[in-house]
């Protein structure tokens, strides 16, 4: 009895991590709908645990996802609430956590990390430093 339960709890854990690809993986934007962020900001996305994290280029942002094969959903996205004066940064900010909530699909390619949303546009990242 003690060995089937076990197995079960080993193979239980083995098919959570062989769903999430992404489990681990800490990712850098260099664009969003082909246009690169602007100078000076860095906006990451961190997945571990089906908790996501990392920076939109002003604040921290958190949030839960899930992934269903090639489909990705991000929910429950919280942020700090620091204004960025330098111009831009702020609506840049904005439509990258909106392509964030929007998550439909996502693709590993060649080095890239995807992230599309339901109009088919991409968040482009490669892995970070």
């Amino acid at each position: 009895m003690t060995i089937s339960l076990c197995l079960c709890l080993l193979s239980a854990c083995v098919f959570i991590n062989q769903n999430d690809t992404l489990d681990g993986t800490a990712w850098l934007l260099t664009l969003i709908d082909n246009i690169p962020p602007l100078s000076g900001t860095r906006l990451t996305v961190e997945f571990s645990s089906q908790l996501v994290d990392g920076s939109s280029g002003c604040n921290s942002y958190g949030g839960s996802y899930d992934i269903k094969g090639e489909k990705i959903f991000i929910n429950q996205i919280a942020m700090t609430e620091m204004a960025c004066l330098d111009p831009g940064v702020m609506e840049q900010e904005q439509t990258f956590i909106k392509y964030l909530q929007d998550a439909q699909n996502f693709a590993l390619s060649e080095g890239y990390l995807l992230i599309f949303r339901s109009d088919g546009k991409a968040l482009t990242f490669v892995p970070q430093d």
